[in-house]
């Protein structure tokens, strides 16, 4: 009886530890594989000219007929976007300046309000990525216009808005990243009309059973009850935990590049595992740097099925060029996925237009033929 109370004991153990999540290990992969990652707080008060040249000019938009609202994309727009980038004031070191979000703000590849694409304005080429409100920030760099700043944020560096950023100190940063904080479990959720995607992080002041003093973008300071939709600091991971996140936002409009406050595939991804406290990079290319390759690629279905048995749900993502997703276990013997998607292609090779954050069924909803585009099966451990 002894014996057999050890064994459950050890079992149990063994089991807890299956299902947890090291976000430690896995941010410092992140920060160690992938060079957006940065501790702003660690960010160094100058930098040399030629890395900000780098980083400024390295990235340009898809090759072919591109427009800029609704009409062609013509050199001379070229031009005047890159004139805007103030490459001819950059000297010697920079030195770096502070500060954070006031709101949700777009980053930019170019400091434009236009979007670029090819005949679907709603997919945005200079459209990085969504800041939540109170991202730290490093400034680096103006436009020659004088309304945007270059910026790098913790996962992500590009131009957003001079009107949306406080400027501050480092000081003041690390001030406000000792603070405790709430995690947000909703999207969407607003504070004196401040709104907050999932994962965000609000600092609070003062508690007093369930409500909380907390510190606004603005230093403005307001009084909120805990209804639910906040957590005292990071969740700890659990399947159910995380299948509830995934859960809740099914149905949301899909938003490239975070447009409108909506998600893409790796911002599904990425904002969900924020609030366990993990901080994943920002574009799905990069996320498949992170966890433990297990699988590069599969010869068939049955291939890809036995694997994803014996994986962990919810702490599995399958990669394919520019889309993640993320394995939610076995239901009714069927391989569920969960993902944020613009479009994708059944095995009879029907399109479907999908728009939205979507529950799939491989089987059922007849994407058997994805594994033939899987090139990275990564867990989380």
């Amino acid at each position: 009886m002894i014996l057999r109370l050890k064994y459950i004991s050890v079992l149990f153990f063994l089991t807890s530890f299956a299902f947890s999540l090291n976000t430690s290990y896995l941010n410092q992969q992140a920060k160690e594989s992938i060079s957006h990652m940065k501790d702003i707080l660690e960010f160094p008060d100058y930098l040399d000219s030629k890395t900000l040249k780098t980083w400024l000019t390295e990235d340009a938009f898809p090759e072919g007929k591109l427009y800029i609202e609704d009409r062609l994309l013509t050199q001379k727009d070229v031009n005047n976007i890159l004139e805007k980038l103030n490459l001819e004031s950059i000297g010697g070191n920079t030195k770096v300046t502070f500060g954070w979000t006031l709101k949700r703000t777009y980053m930019k590849m170019y400091p434009i309000d236009e979007a670029i694409h090819k005949g679907n304005r709603r997919i945005d080429y200079n459209l990085y990525t969504l800041l939540e409100p109170f991202t730290f920030l490093a400034i680096l760099h103006e436009s020659s216009d004088k309304k945007w700043y270059y910026v790098h944020a913790p996962f992500m560096r590009g131009w957003v808005k001079k009107e949306d950023v406080l400027v501050s100190s480092k000081d003041e940063l690390k001030r406000i990243g000792s603070l405790n904080f709430l995690v947000v479990l909703k999207d969407r959720l607003v504070l004196d009309q401040v709104e907050w995607g999932i994962g965000s992080q609000i600092p609070y002041l003062e508690k007093r059973e369930n409500s909380y003093k907390v510190l606004l973008p603005s230093g403005k300071s307001l009084w909120i009850e805990n209804k639910g939709e906040l957590n005292e600091g990071f969740l700890s991971f659990s399947t159910e935990r995380a299948k509830d996140l995934f859960e809740s936002l099914l149905g949301m409009p899909y938003g490239w590049g975070g447009l409108d406050g909506n998600k893409d595939c790796s911002s599904y991804v990425r904002d969900v595992f924020l609030v366990f406290g993990l901080s994943l990079p920002r574009n799905s290319a990069q996320q498949r740097l992170v966890g433990k390759v297990v699988a590069k690629g599969f010869s068939s279905f049955e291939e890809m099925e036995n694997l994803l048995k014996t994986l962990p749900a919810f702490k599995t993502l399958l990669f394919m060029k520019g889309h993640v997703m993320v394995y939610g276990g076995m239901q009714d013997d069927d391989i569920v996925l969960y993902h944020a998607v613009h479009s994708i292609t059944t095995h009879n090779g029907k399109r479907l237009r999908v728009n939205k954050v979507v529950k799939n069924f491989m089987k059922k909803d007849g994407f058997t033929n994805l594994h033939e585009k899987i090139i990275s099966v990564n867990v989380f451990d």
